[in-house]
């Protein structure tokens, strides 16, 4: 099974870091999901809620205002200037 090498960032600090089965963003031109093997993506991000979906289905929620994203050879940047507490959901 592959997976996601995820990292989420704000301007001062690791907010979330491991690895993902996905990862669902809020890009400007709407929410898109990034699965292991995927073509490099680059995108802006707009406000909404930044979903990571771990290996064993547990997910965790951030509201994010804007930023970046990033994935290359299964690996995947979240860069946002702020993000607010994880919420757990199933």
């Amino acid at each position: 099974m592959s997976s996601l090498e995820v990292t989420f960032v704000t301007s001062d600090r690791t907010v979330w870091t491991g690895t993902a089965a996905q990862v669902v963003v809020p890009a400007v031109d709407g929410s898109f999901g990034i699965l292991p093997r995927m073509q490099p993506t680059l995108a802006i991000l707009d406000r909404g809620s930044v979903r990571i979906i771990a290996e064993d289905g547990s997910v965790t929620v951030r509201e994010v205002e804007g930023g970046f994203v990033s994935m290359d050879q299964d690996v995947v940047t979240i860069a946002v200037d702020q993000a607010s507490r994880a919420v757990a959901a199933n």
